[in-house]
């Protein structure tokens, strides 16, 4: 037998249950492919302080709160040089460590209890696409059988897709990581740079400490994992009391890439989380940027399947990615310049020091537009954030004055989410403008300026604008646009 869907995932972890749950709220029905039993092991127990606000809006908020996590730790920093910083929770937000075998279950059943159909352990052995609909061939320890789908969302991660598919943003490194008894280290997080690379750590649940490191491969080719692990323990300062030997630890690594597939969005076959692209684990909001990834990918393909409008769709979703790997490429490359001295001979900080964007390969639109997003010069003008003014007295003074808009602005066309789905609609351009604006607290500002006749003096167009909004409304967007010096 055939089961028809109109949206097949493929892979259960953080980003692919994320998507699920979001289309499943939207009214679709919706497959998940899991080759794992759960729960299994899994890494990225850290979550960054956003993924609090992503849990609540899928209603999924109090798995966070389970007794065995970690919430709230603090962190010491050594990075360059200088003193270790101890930077509180208050200070950067309240993340919270987890086990994640056991945190991707829970979520799998929240989604199950909105009506996900899950084939599990099962595994997607081939793929056709006919009709404009795909079909997966699925196999299990049972049977095989056959599902389609109109969309496939591909959530395998870094298992999706082949090196070649590959546009990298950064120089591979390598990762060994390993356990210690909690009460080695301080409990707190630890983060530090040293000769062949950095160094961080953290307690997990379960009573113990993980420590990873992440070096350059040239550094350990050819050389024992253990007493090259312990070599950069040794020459740091927080984590040179930990002593590993091949006895008592087992040293586990992988190669570490940061990349973006250069086909993410091919007809309907869609790339997200680390399918789509890969952080370096130095930002630490691998999963938080994983499911608000796939919170605008669910937003694109219900904009596709309810409006017929995959132009747009795939527009928006790449144009979400673009910036995304532009924020945290810019991020990053800024904090490994901090500590990559100009004459360190480590092959970690060599590579990151002569690494240039400007190199990329280009060999299609989306990868034109990764590349003009990663070389393009940030605006030498700065967004100000403009003051609030008494309001009332403000209109007092200015009713019988001519309107006057700033030379400075101008329109361009933008994507705007409006009820899950996506639209293309004006918005103002000004230098006091941190980004191009649609909406002030929910209010399109731009209508308001289209309505406005020559010579209209403040108070014409506040009585036109009272027609369109609510009067309280007009006296936000008045002070507002007064402020930021878009009406003079």
């Amino acid at each position: 037998m055939v089961q028809d869907f109109e949206i097949v995932v493929v892979g259960a972890g953080p980003a692919g249950l994320t998507a699920a749950i979001r289309l499943l709220e939207m009214g679709h029905s919706v497959a998940l492919v899991e080759q794992e039993a759960f729960p299994r092991p899994q890494i990225g127990e850290s979550l960054s302080p956003g993924v609090r606000s992503i849990f609540a809006y899928l209603g999924a908020g109090e798995l966070l709160g389970d007794p065995r996590y970690l919430p709230d730790i603090p962190a010491r920093v050594a990075w360059g040089s200088g003193e270790p910083l101890l930077v509180e929770p208050a200070q950067r937000g309240g993340g919270v460590m987890v086990d994640r075998a056991h945190l991707d279950a829970q979520l799998l059943a929240v989604a199950i209890g909105k009506g996900l159909q899950v084939f599990q352990p099962a595994r997607m052995t081939a793929l056709s696409f006919q009709n404009d609909r795909y079909e997966l061939k699925v196999q299990s320890a049972a049977r095989d059988f056959r599902i389609t789908g109109r969309v496939v969302l591909d959530a395998r991660g870094r298992k999706g897709a082949h090196t070649r598919e590959h546009m990298t943003l950064a120089p591979a490194s390598v990762a060994l990581w390993t356990h210690v008894p909690a009460d080695t280290m301080r409990h707190e997080a630890a983060i530090e740079t040293v000769g062949e690379g950095w160094i961080w750590g953290a307690p997990v649940p379960g009573g113990e400490y993980r420590i990873m490191v992440f070096t350059d491969p040239d550094s350990i080719k050819g050389q024992k994992l253990v007493p090259s692990m312990q070599q950069m323990l040794t020459q740091s300062q927080l984590f040179r009391s930990v002593l590993i030997d091949d006895l008592r630890f087992e040293i586990q690594t992988c190669v570490v890439s940061v990349y973006v597939h250069t086909r993410p969005w091919d007809r309907q076959f869609i790339k997200i989380g680390e399918a789509a692209f890969t952080l370096d684990p130095l930002s630490s909001t691998g999963v938080e940027a994983a499911m608000r990834f796939s919170l605008q990918t669910a937003i694109a393909v219900h904009t596709m399947l309810a409006d017929g409008n995959p132009g747009v769709a795939k527009a928006f979703y790449e144009n979400k990615l673009a910036d995304a790997v532009a924020s945290h490429s810019r991020w990053t490359s800024g904090y490994y310049r901090q500590a990559a001295t100009s004459d360190s001979p480590f092959p970690f900080w060599e590579k990151r020091r002569n690494f240039r964007m400007e190199a990329l390969s280009v060999i299609n639109d989306f990868t034109a537009l990764i590349k003009r997003r990663l070389t393009r010069e940030r605006p030498t003008t700065h967004a100000i954030q403009p003051a609030a003014v008494p309001i009332d007295p403000l209109i007092r003074f200015l009713w019988d004055k001519p309107v006057r808009l700033s030379g400075q602005l101008a329109f361009s066309s933008e994507f705007a989410v409006t009820g899950d789905r996506v639209e293309i609609r004006r918005a103002l351009q000004h230098p006091n403008l941190s980004r191009p604006l649609i909406y002030l607290n929910q209010i399109e500002v731009p209508p308001l300026l289209n309505a406005l006749s020559e010579g209209d003096t403040y108070g014409a167009a506040i009585e036109t604008w009272c027609r369109l909004v609510p009067y309280h409304d007009v006296k936000k967007v008045l002070g507002f646009l007064w402020s930021a010096e878009i009406v003079q």
